[in-house]
This record gives structure tokens, C-alpha cells and sequence, in this order.
């Protein structure tokens, strides 16, 4: 892992594969929540059809924490600073869940910087009421009870039934990862995506070619519903990865890859 240093003092860890080939693009990868890097390693095999970038989060993995309020925007500017810091003129930002909340805003805000769009297990939908005060009662209890819970609750929701089967090492992991990220910094999360904003109604304004990416056993962002967000885009290719629950990239690696080198070709 290497690391740099933000205006504001913070640092970014992050890994950084370079791509040979000439005129290669770079992939900006930004991870679910409550995970880090890792959950991308399955998309190393792409360093040969381009660069890739894969931080930790500010506050999440070996990234420094996130000082003040948590927010879809403030991590999207956060990102929009390392790509500069790194020389970076364009990437491809690819998000997933929470990674893809703050890739509209990354969207919206730093468009000059993006050279594509890839929305993983995503919506751009805000939370309804219900669930932005589940959100607020979720940090709550990992403040006062820790990571542990969560890692458990979590293990259940991400994946597919094929996944929990066939692929226990990846549960594990991910567990793991869950059950070491700060509390502090899952409290904040929660509740700077309680408070997004709702992009639904300006997706046919987001002229950038876009990959939607869903799994079709995904209970948190349904295929469907991402299905939908697609034709309300533009420019837009939807892929749905069968037997794939939320982490649809690192359940079928190949799969995702496979179908990120298509839309790049």
C-alpha cells in the first residue's frame, strides 16, 4: 500500500497497478460499505486493459479518519484531490453501494475529471425516512457496542446463496474487514448516507458513458430497480451477474471483469 496526503493533512492509503499498454485508461475504484480496498482484489486482472487506483476511503481501512461530518460530497472532493495529487487528468470511476453514492456526486461535481462511469450494486435514490432513521439507530449501537455485530448482520445481507455455499473464505474475509473497520467511522457513514442526495431525478442529465453492474440475487439493490436506473441514463450498458449477491465484483471476479474490458473496448 502506498499513501498521500490530502490539503487538509489527512492521508489516503491506496494501491496503484500500472497498465503497459499505451493510452490505457485508469480506474478510480471507491469500496462499499463498511469494507476497504480489499473487496476489489478480484479486479486485479485488469491492470492489463488499464491502470488502476484503488484507495481506502477517508476514515476506512489505513486511510486516515474522516474529521467533521461524513458525506457522499465530501469524500467525491476527497477522491477529486488524490486524482490531482496522483496527476491524474481523467478515470474511470467505478463505485460500488456507497462507492456508487459518491460516484454521482463525483459525477456531478468533478465531471471534467471523469472519463467514464461504472455504478456497482447502486442506486440514486436517497433514503426514504424508514430507513435513514435505521441508519441513525444501527450507529448508535455500533458506538456503543462495537463492529462485531455488524460483521455478522452484514454477512448475511451481502451475499448470494451460491456465494455462502461455495465461497466461504470470501465471507470470512469480508467479515474480517467489517470487524476491524473503526466504529467511529461506520457511525458516520451511516449517517452521511442517511442524508444524501437523491439523484433519481437528474440521472438524463449525466451525459458520461456508463456501466450499471447489479447481481441478480442482490437483496439490498435489487437487479431490477437497477435495471430501471439504467434506461433513465443516457448513456448506459446494464449488466446483470447471475448467482451474485451485493459484492457482485468480488463474488464473480471473472464475470465483472469480462464485462468491464467490454465496455471499455
Amino acid at each position: 500500500m502506498k499513501s498521500i496526503q490530502l490539503s487538509d493533512g489527512r492521508s489516503i492509503s491506496f494501491l496503484h497497478q500500472i497498465c503497459e499498454k499505451e493510452n490505457a485508461p485508469t480506474i478510480l475504484f471507491a469500496h462499499g460499505f463498511p469494507l476497504d480496498h480489499s473487496m476489489w482484489l478480484g479486479q486485479m486482472p485488469l491492470k492489463e486493459h488499464a491502470s488502476l487506483l484503488i484507495p481506502d476511503l477517508p476514515g476506512f481501512g489505513k486511510s486516515d479518519p474522516v474529521t467533521g461530518q461524513f458525506s457522499m460530497r465530501g469524500i467525491a472532493d476527497d477522491l477529486a484531490e488524490f486524482l490531482k495529487v496522483m496527476d491524474i487528468p481523467k478515470a474511470v470511476f467505478c463505485g460500488l453501494s456507497m462507492g456508487g453514492y459518491i460516484g454521482w456526486e463525483f459525477a456531478k461535481n468533478h465531471n471534467e475529471l471523469l472519463a467514464g462511469l461504472i455504478c456497482c450494486n447502486s442506486r440514486a435514490t436517497a433514503d426514504d425516512e424508514l430507513t435513514a432513521r435505521a441508519r441513525e439507530v444501527a450507529a448508535v449501537q455500533v458506538i456503543n457496542g462495537g463492529t462485531d455485530s455488524l460483521a455478522v448482520t452484514m454477512k448475511e445481507k451481502l451475499f448470494s446463496t451460491h456465494t455462502k455455499s461455495e465461497n466461504t473464505e470470501l465471507l470470512e474475509s469480508v467479515a474480517g474487514v467489517i470487524r476491524n473497520t473503526r466504529a467511529e467511522t461506520v457511525a458516520a457513514a451511516q449517517r452521511g448516507m442517511a442524508i444524501r442526495h437523491d439523484f433519481s431525478k437528474e440521472l438524463s442529465e449525466f451525459c458520461v458513458r456508463t456501466l450499471v453492474v447489479a447481481g441478480t440475487e442482490d437483496v439490498i439493490t435489487p437487479s431490477d430497480e437497477m435495471q430501471e436506473m439504467s434506461f433513465l441514463l443516457e448513456q448506459s450498458t446494464f449488466v446483470a451477474i447471475s448467482e451474485a449477491g451485493h459484492l457482485s465484483p468480488a463474488e464473480h471476479p471473472e464475470v465483472f471483469n469480462h464485462a468491464v474490458v467490454h465496455w471499455l473496448s
